[in-house]
């Protein structure tokens, strides 16, 4: 065509425009970069700035030389989130009546705290949640039940661990409620969150145990909460649950707890499981009779020396050394037993 430009001019316009467009982005991300950068230096100074007026009005409060209204007069109410969190972390540093004093200083401001529960975005919703539950969970206990059901786990973990601390039995229903949910966490941490309801929780933990219809992540963080708790009322409980189940990941912590709490009312039931064709149960099951066995266990303790996994027959020394079976320990140390080297090693640590 008469006038147009050939292709490759067409081609060297393209690259130059594509460039152009390229290097403005990129000038652009710098620029917005560097006004981010500055805007948090402005309100970090502001902060420290800030925290410079609170912190010698609060001590001038806690000992009684300045009104605490006049301290909240110097609060603008768009520091206020940030004047709540200053608190908090003041507050973490006292103790007693001065720390109760400190905290107090929150409440004009803990509707606005309140307000962000109904935010967008699931992190704010979370802070919001953390903020209360160290300054007022009774009072916003309806703001923390209902964000148990939030889209986000971690608003619902927040949520969960708030009234966890609160030691109260109906609060402990309603985290049991959704605590399904929360399976793919560490079962570690879930134990640990459980345990801070407190012994008030137990039969409510018992019957989450029994239940066959929640998983077993969460039958095992369970089983394990009632071990720290020493629940023996429990030991009844773990026991017909061993007689039906077979999940390993659950089998394994009920049988801790068995140890921890259980009597002679439970070792039928583990004496079954040493016939488990899983090692890991195996072995638990020898551990387990060794803390709450018979004299009569000895013997089934010495059979595990045979067993085929390094794992039961190291247990199983263990168990006969912990129970003062040093007789058995001498037998197979000088026996062609697979545990012979296991129960020489025992006997020799023992002399050590």
């Amino acid at each position: 065509m008469e006038g147009a430009l050939p292709f490759s001019d067409r081609g060297l316009q393209l690259v130059a425009l594509v460039t152009l467009l390229l290097l403005a982005c990129a000038v652009a991300f710098t620029l917005t970069a560097a006004y981010l950068r500055a805007e948090n230096i402005r309100n970090e100074k502001r902060w420290v700035r800030l925290e410079g007026v609170w912190e010698p009005m609060i001590m001038s409060v806690l000992t009684g030389e300045v009104a605490e209204g006049n301290l909240l007069a110097r609060v603008h109410p768009r520091d206020a989130r940030y004047f709540v969190e200053f608190l908090l972390r003041y507050g973490r540093q006292l103790k007693g009546v001065e720390r109760d004093t400190v905290l107090s200083l929150a409440a004009p401001y803990l509707e606005r705290i309140a307000d962000d529960l109904s935010h967008r975005r699931p992190e704010i919703r979370a802070r919001s949640l953390q903020t209360l539950g160290e300054l007022s969970v009774e009072e916003y206990s309806e703001h923390f039940q209902r964000a148990l059901e939030d889209q986000s786990p971690l608003v619902a973990m927040n949520a969960a661990q708030a009234l966890a601390l609160e030691h109260d039995p109906a609060y402990a229903e309603k985290v049991l409620r959704v605590l399904d949910r929360f399976q793919h966490w560490s079962t570690g941490y879930l134990a640990a969150m459980l345990a801070n309801m407190g012994p008030e929780s137990a039969p409510r933990l018992r019957a989450a145990l029994a239940d066959t219809t929640r998983s077993p992540q969460i039958r095992a963080a369970v089983a394990r909460t009632l071990t720290s708790l020493r629940d023996v009322a429990s030991a009844a409980v773990a026991s017909q649950v061993l007689r039906s189940e077979d999940h390993i990941d659950v089998i394994i912590p009920v049988l801790g707890l068995i140890e921890k709490v259980g009597d002679r009312d439970q070792l039928p039931v583990v004496r079954q499981l040493l016939r488990s064709p899983d090692h890991a149960v195996r072995a638990r099951a020898v551990s387990t009779l060794a803390n709450i066995g018979t004299s009569e266990d000895g013997a089934h303790i010495r059979a595990a020396l045979d067993d085929e996994s390094n794992w039961v027959v190291l247990h199983a020394a263990r168990g006969l050394k912990e129970t003062g079976r040093m007789d058995l320990l001498a037998e197979v140390a000088e026996s062609e037993s697979p545990g012979a080297i296991a129960a020489q090693e025992m006997l020799w640590s023992g002399h050590a």
